[in-house]
């Protein structure tokens, strides 16, 4: 306890201070000591050094962003569609939900038949159309991949099936294999037709850019770079046999060995990536990351 008289700290329970005599019959008990408050961040920080956010600030500047549109970015990676605006329903890739508000429901029927809800193998990957039904909010990303949002308005396009993340059911589409890809790429390489009025989402691993194609000018791309062309084209396998031998140095048939020829007129939207993009449903039977991504991928299996 303290002593009154010089302040000084004497055993519990003593008399008399020890250092001056004082009695200590009513002195207060020594308070415990207390670790040092941690100082706020300074309001500069040395160059290259990442200064702290506050909680405060952190949940204002990323709170979500309402918006009356059936389709809203609420970041480069993250889309946002408003169920009441796209009529209650969506088609969606299989496992690229990350949160939703209000209620609703995802399923998806058996491939093949009219119902066209196709579950086709790609390059060992597998690719699933999921149809969300509700009220409410749907928030999608697929693995960080940038989002391309477009609107239809009676417009058609082409997509390759890993770029598609969604669009509304206002657009009509279907599954097509470019000729002559069968056997160059594992499973070959399955294109989405779409066509109509409504909203559409891509995904692009990075800024994607549009190349114009004319009769005079044809464009040669690699398949794991193209996303999107104009349905005006038909894309074919083009091999250049002098490059051949880049298949043993590198163990690949992609990029530079064989591309994508397109011819006519029209455009085609690449991304700055010779990768496939990664998606969030890799393997039906481990889903996508994580625990969760389990549980949708043994819910959507065959």
């Amino acid at each position: 306890m303290l002593c009154p008289q010089c302040n000084q700290d004497n055993p519990e329970g003593a008399a008399f201070c020890r250092f001056c005599g004082q009695s200590l019959k009513d002195a207060a008990p020594a308070a415990a000591p207390q670790a040092p408050a941690a100082s706020p961040p300074p309001a500069t920080t040395a160059q290259g050094e990442l200064a702290p956010t506050s909680l405060a600030a952190l949940v204002k500047e990323s709170m979500e962003v309402e918006s009356p549109n059936a389709f809203n970015l609420q970041s480069k990676k993250l889309l946002r569609v408003n169920m009441a605006a796209c009529g209650g329903q969506v088609l969606t890739k299989a496992g690229a939900m990350i949160a939703y508000q209000g209620q609703i429901s995802f399923t998806r029927q058996g491939s093949g038949g009219v119902d066209k809800w196709v579950k086709k193998a790609i390059s060992g990957e597998s690719f699933t159309l999921m149809l969300a039904q509700g009220t409410g909010d749907l928030f999608l990303a697929d693995a960080a991949n940038d989002i391309v949002l477009l609107y239809l308005n009676n417009e058609s396009i082409t997509v390759e099936a890993l770029n598609l993340l969604a669009f509304t059911p206002s657009i009509s589409w279907d599954i097509k294999m470019i000729k002559g890809a069968a056997g160059m790429l594992s499973g070959g390489l399955w294109t989405v037709e779409l066509q109509g009025t409504g909203y559409l989402a891509l995904i692009s691993k990075g800024e994607p850019m549009t190349l114009k194609v004319t009769p005079d000018q044809p464009t040669y791309t690699d398949p794991n770079a193209t996303i999107a062309w104009s349905q005006s084209l038909n894309p074919t396998i083009h091999m250049d046999a002098n490059l051949t031998s880049l298949k043993g140095l590198f163990g690949s048939t992609h990029g530079e060995i064989f591309q994508l020829a397109f011819q006519g007129d029209g455009y085609v939207v690449v991304q700055p990536s010779e990768e496939a993009p990664k998606t969030t449903l890799q393997q039906p039977k481990s889903g996508g990351s994580g625990p969760a991504g389990g549980i949708l991928g043994g819910l959507l299996k065959q």
